[in-house]
């Protein structure tokens, strides 16, 4: 059984000999893992390859320093490794021991399939932080990975059936949100999803995060801070978008249910707000809160259109 680790990298100096040695501290030792650097100025390949040194298992890609961002990189990395089980990782969180094992556990090749783990929100220096981010495993299924997602690259694990349906289909990036959640799409459309309700990543939160957990405190003093409305329209904008890049992406593969969902779903902006509205209840979606659910209910059903031409 072969274990891929895939890891990008942008000035992480700070934090990535940390996470790397807790990939190290792993119960499970045969594993690969291997690095994209997308374009560091720090001395972050430095930090590499001294690593590489000392562990064969690390493995450095080299492709001239091109910078694709994390979506991008995260799926080169993926379209050119082969294994039988995959994880993504980020530079500067750090993974409990028994992360892979347990992982690896429930993991199945027989067909299609994700497994997501919980985790743990935790500032610079791995002291617990409050925040709502880390409940938010879990809680989301179905049609509602649509409009919403609840993993995080970090606690994920596919298998390479997964992975083959992903590398082989897109063909296009423009639209995809992130690496993640494009991944969670596939898995819900043509596989299967475990959610392991164990915490086995320190997700750190600190002023260099390319993506984070945003900031502390309850989702209602969230939805009243300033720039919240912003980001939710841009969400709206995002969802709506990569759902069509999904559908045709995958028109002549989906199941007959799943098709008839993204129809209904991505003809809205045609349709009047009685018919948003009940696209809601009728597919059953859902949101990782109800005030993060109304926010963008509210907008899809009121604003969509508006949207769609004000962020183009």
């Amino acid at each position: 059984m072969k274990v891929a680790i895939l890891m990008s990298t942008y000035n992480g100096e700070k934090y990535l000999r940390e996470q790397i040695e807790s990939l190290q501290k792993q119960t499970f030792k045969k594993w690969e893992l291997f690095i994209r650097d997308d374009g560091s100025t720090d001395n972050t390949i430095s930090v590499i390859n001294k690593l590489q040194v000392k562990d064969s298992r690390i493995h450095f890609l080299d492709d001239e320093k091109i910078q694709l961002r994390p979506m991008k990189s995260f799926l080169y990395l993926l379209s050119n490794v082969s294994a039988d089980f995959y994880f993504f990782c980020d530079q500067d969180d750090y993974w409990l021991p028994e992360k892979l094992d347990l992982m690896l556990k429930v993991g199945k090749l027989d067909k299609p399939q994700l497994v997501y783990c919980g985790l743990k929100c935790v500032n610079q220096n791995l002291i617990p932080l409050k925040n709502d981010f880390e409940n938010m495993m879990g809680t989301i299924w179905g049609y509602s990975r649509f409009i919403g997602n609840d993993m995080p690259g970090c606690v994920m694990m596919f298998n390479s059936k997964l992975r083959n349906i992903a590398i082989s289909s897109t063909k296009t990036y423009e639209g995809i949100v992130m690496h993640d959640w494009w991944i969670a799409l596939i898995a819900q459309t043509f596989g299967t999803i475990k959610f392991l309700n164990k915490r086995l990543v320190l997700y750190r939160q600190h002023g260099n995060n390319s993506i984070g957990a945003g900031k502390n405190g309850n989702l209602m003093r969230k939805m009243l801070q300033r720039g919240v409305i912003k980001k939710q329209k841009k969400l709206v904008y995002q969802t709506y978008n990569q759902s069509v890049v999904f559908f045709n992406t995958f028109k002549n593969q989906l199941p007959k249910a799943d098709k008839a969902f993204l129809e209904d779903y991505i003809n809205s902006p045609q349709k009047g707000l009685l018919y948003r509205d009940t696209l809601f209840k009728k597919y059953k979606l859902k949101g990782t809160s109800r005030i993060r659910l109304l926010a963008y209910k509210t907008l899809f059903v009121f604003n969509l259109n508006n949207i769609l031409k004000d962020l183009k």
